[in-house]
């Protein structure tokens, strides 16, 4: 242990006052602290109001956006101007050989709290634990005061154990600003748990996640959900084909933790997202948007992943019909495919309607004057019933996770069958 002579300055700061109007200020990122960018990205663009100032022991405000209020550090905060505002001191140590004080190493920190090193870094910065200055480079990682951290330690044994937001994310498939949501809305059940300086995160039980898992994860009888194929953060899309100059193919996957990434078929190797866009200059080869058809039903096709056609056909229904217009449903083997029933161009050199035929499950498909021609195989149809009998149905429905026609649909044929 080496020793350490703390001091201290005051930090001066032009502060905002009360009923001032604030914005979030996004002051690191998902990759080096994901609790703390999702928690920001709860306020990303709404209007806040300052209701109290609380100068000590660092200047921070309690802010209102909207029904939610949050405690923010005066550098996570702008005015409408973006207004820099002056620092005329600032938190210094020196004498790095006077008293003694006993400390952990960086990674010694992150091994105790269960957090990432970019983590401990924010926690220093956030004056959550004293960085030991070293000035002469005398030691290869940071340190940090032991008892700041020793406190951190203790605190967090003595909260409820469980999964972050993050994690039920990717177990689920979801993005975390989905899981966030469903929390405020309770389909998520979580306990709010201290984080940082008046702030809280929450921890979802094991028994709250599969309640979870149960109402939210789509059975194999719905239809798919958007997230279970689409990327709203990035604008991406499961399969979709992306290159650059270096790469002439990479697909849009996910890994088995459920992040979203390329495969490069022609090095075999998956990497994220955002390496394959520093790395390798992808971009997409089309785009996946176009108008969304009037709803006349789906049509339902499963094509096998090692089939020749598969990828020109998903290029196809991408480019052509757009992802408004598709659900997808990943399997081991195969890919499930919903269609919105409608007619579209078939000019494609690559496959034809007898290449996809044999994939049809459910539908009508043809093949008219260069025209793809999808109809649904089912009938719209109205029928009266007693009220106290629709909202015993409608019950039942939502308890399977179903809508009321498929759950008839499901009853009648089995006494039909």
């Amino acid at each position: 242990m080496n020793k350490l002579n703390h001091k201290k300055n005051t930090q001066t700061t032009a502060s905002y006052e009360m009923g001032e109007t604030v914005y979030v200020l996004q002051t690191c990122t998902e990759e080096e602290d994901p609790e703390s960018f999702y928690y920001f990205k709860q306020f990303e663009k709404k209007e806040g109001v300052i209701l109290e100032v609380i100068e000590h022991p660092r200047l921070q405000y309690r802010v209102k956006f909207g029904q939610a209020e949050a405690v923010l550090y005066h550098e996570e905060l702008k005015n409408w101007d973006q207004r820099d505002v002056p620092i005329t001191g600032t938190d210094h140590q020196e004498g790095w050989e006077g008293d003694k004080v006993e400390w952990y190493t960086q990674k010694e920190v992150a091994d105790l709290l269960g957090v990432s090193k970019a983590t401990v870094y924010h926690y220093g910065k956030q004056k959550k634990i004293i960085k030991i200055l070293d000035p002469h480079r005398l030691h290869k990682e940071a340190r940090y005061q032991k008892a700041e951290v020793d406190r951190l330690v203790y605190e967090k044994q003595s909260l409820p154990t469980g999964m972050s937001p993050n994690e039920v994310a990717k177990k689920l498939g979801l993005s975390v600003q989905s899981v966030y949501k469903y929390i405020q809305d309770g389909s998520i059940k979580a306990e709010a748990v201290p984080y940082g300086d008046e702030r809280i995160t929450y921890v979802i039980s094991e028994t709250a996640y599969q309640d979870a898992e149960k109402s939210l994860k789509p059975t194999e009888i719905q239809r798919p959900k958007k997230y279970e194929y689409y990327d709203s953060k990035n604008d991406i899309v499961l399969y979709q084909r992306f290159h650059s100059n270096k790469i002439p193919e990479a697909r849009v996957i996910r890994n088995e933790e459920k992040v979203w990434g390329f495969y490069l078929s022609n090095i075999q190797k998956w990497l994220t997202y955002e390496e394959g866009m520093k790395n390798y200059a992808l971009k997409p080869s089309y785009s996946i948007h176009q108008s969304t058809l009037d709803y006349k039903g789906y049509v339902e096709l499963q094509v096998p992943k090692n089939e020749v056609v598969f990828y020109p056909f998903l290029d196809y229904l991408y480019e052509i019909w757009g992802m408004e217009n598709i659900r997808i449903r990943e399997q081991n083997e195969t890919v499930l495919l919903y269609v919105r029933a409608g007619e579209k161009p078939l000019l494609s050199e690559v496959f034809g309607i007898v290449d996809i035929l044999p994939y049809l499950i459910n539908g009508e498909m043809h093949h008219e004057d260069d025209t793809l021609i999808l109809r649904s195989p089912n009938k719209k149809t109205s029928f009266e019933l007693p009220i106290e009998l629709l909202e015993t149905i409608s019950h039942l429905a939502e308890q399977e996770g179903i809508s009321i026609s498929k759950w008839v649909e499901q009853k009648l044929s089995s006494i039909i069958k």
